[in-house]
């Protein structure tokens, strides 16, 4: 996964979220695992910037972005 490495090229070169799934992401702006942080967004997705302030394994066990990660798939399930 470095930045500019022949497997992240490839990853970039076609549609971040193909077919009829629906994406979602939650990132952070004191994440120390992703750089740019910035770059956790992909197009077509429901990205989330997280209200706290969250280092990356934070966002596993952080109430508010697991309930904002429960609601996207209940929202699914409809």
């Amino acid at each position: 996964m470095t930045p500019g490495s022949y497997v992240l090229r490839n990853l970039n070169s076609v549609d971040e979220t193909p077919g009829s799934v629906r994406y979602a992401t939650w990132w952070s702006s004191c994440d120390e695992q992703i750089a740019p942080v910035e770059s956790t967004a992909l197009a077509g997705a429901v990205n989330t910037r997280t209200a706290n302030c969250l280092k990356h394994n934070d966002l596993l066990s952080d109430g508010e972005v697991a309930r904002q990660v429960r609601a996207f798939l209940a929202d699914g399930v409809k």
